[in-house]
């Protein structure tokens, strides 16, 4: 990787005009080496694509990449004796990459491009990543944007300030000394688009991240008994302390004909996913701990609770067998990975091709589909959602994955 780091490096101060007589020496012995080298150098015309296309190359799982690329090996018919032909491509292989001028698949010996109508290059799409988005509905009903709101108090809501603090940060403050009566709690609700993400700090301190396509429903001022709120799609909360008498919990909705959550939260850190797409609720625990109990909409029950301890999470399916406990718990090597998406990476752990692709439409606001049978295609890394939808496609092409775009689509191909 040092050397295509080089290579790459030298391509850009070429088209920066900034190249010195040595360097275009190496780099012109480098292009003579190999035709598919002088190919690559003629495709790079865009240096900050080049350094998106680095950036995303970082992300690839390099190692299972090539286990992947060497299992083609005893599939190829040789001529020659392969270690030298394989030479030549492996010279090439990760500026090929990093310039993104084809994918693997395109580069194996022996396969040529097949001729197409439509553009298969994914540097030509150009969907910039979601953003602070966020809609916050007031307890009269009144919707406000948050992204064209300017900075400061908002509204007051039953004694509690509603302040946009910053772009992406939404924080509820005491307005006063006096206290608020049980009986006046009033509810806000913040929603965030596919697309937009938001921040927000409750009334008792507690803060919460809202991830695309999601909402948390709460009070504005919480009452002396609980503090209750209400999840739906993807949330990352941080709790501030109470004690027995002030419990914090946090209620996902049973989806029609299923089963929801609630969690009585004894510690701090913790990430729910709930989106109704997806095949369960997974409440992943970082730090402190948390009561699970499933709810059930039709038999309106609710299971026994179960603990969970850092490094675990529960995992609940929407649609729970009638007789079997709805709760299993799972031991996560890495739970730090779960709440990346905060920070714009996503880690994967043997992803189906169709959960990836949720995941991609969630956050590029972007419509998929699948063109005859879905493949059967696993992707353990990291894709790096604080980029342009191109470079998050490259990632999954460099690793075998068949895209292409139409218009505001990504149809995934067999």
């Amino acid at each position: 990787m040092e050397d295509a780091d080089y290579i790459a490096a030298l391509l850009l101060k070429q088209l920066r005009q900034e190249i010195t007589e040595v360097e275009l020496e190496y780099l012109e012995s480098w292009k003579a080496a190999h035709p598919s080298h002088a190919r690559v150098a003629e495709q790079i015309n865009d240096g900050e694509q080049l350094l998106a296309d680095l950036q995303a190359m970082k992300q690839v799982d390099m190692d299972g990449w090539w286990q992947k690329i060497s299992a083609q090996i005893p599939q190829v018919n040789k001529t020659v004796p392969f270690y030298r032909r394989w030479y030549a491509y492996a010279a090439a292989a990760a500026v090929l990459l990093v310039a993104g001028a084809i994918t693997w698949q395109y580069w194996k010996p022996g396969h040529l491009p097949e001729p197409t109508n439509e553009k298969h290059l994914p540097y030509v799409v150009d969907v910039k990543p979601g953003g602070n988005r966020a809609t916050l509905t007031l307890s009269n009903g009144t919707a406000i944007e948050l992204a064209g709101a300017a900075n400061g108090n908002l509204a007051k809501e039953g004694g509690t300030n509603v302040l946009k603090v910053k772009d992406g940060e939404l924080k509820y403050e005491h307005a006063g000394t006096a206290a608020v009566n049980d009986n006046d709690v009033v509810w806000n609700t913040l929603t965030t688009p596919r697309g937009g993400r938001y921040s927000l700090q409750l009334p008792d301190g507690s803060k919460v991240w809202l991830n695309a396509a999601s909402s948390i429903k709460y009070p504005a001022h919480f009452s002396t008994t609980e503090r209750r709120v209400i999840v739906t799609g993807e949330a990352f909360f941080e709790v501030a302390a109470g004690n027995k008498k002030w419990p914090f919990k946090v209620m996902i909705p049973p989806r029609r004909g299923g089963a929801g959550e609630i969690l009585e939260v004894l510690g701090t850190s913790f990430n729910i996913s709930a989106y109704n797409d997806e095949a369960d609720i997974r409440t992943t625990l970082l730090k402190g701990k948390v009561k699970i109990a499933a709810l059930q909409l039709q038999a309106g029950e609710q299971s026994d609770f179960k603990v969970l301890s850092p490094g675990q999470q529960a995992r609940i399916p929407h649609n729970v067998i009638a007789g079997k406990d709805p709760i299993s718990i799972v031991n996560l090597e890495d739970v730090e990975e779960v709440s990346g998406w905060k920070d714009g990476m996503i880690h994967l752990e043997d992803a189906d091709i169709r959960s990836i692709m949720r995941i991609i439409s969630r956050w590029y606001n972007i419509e998929v589909s699948y063109e005859g049978q879905t493949p059967a295609y696993t992707f353990t890394g990291t894709l790096p959602l604080k980029e342009n939808l191109s470079s998050v496609i490259k990632v999954l092409e460099y690793e075998g994955v068949r895209l292409r775009m139409q218009q505001n689509r990504i149809i995934v191909l067999p």
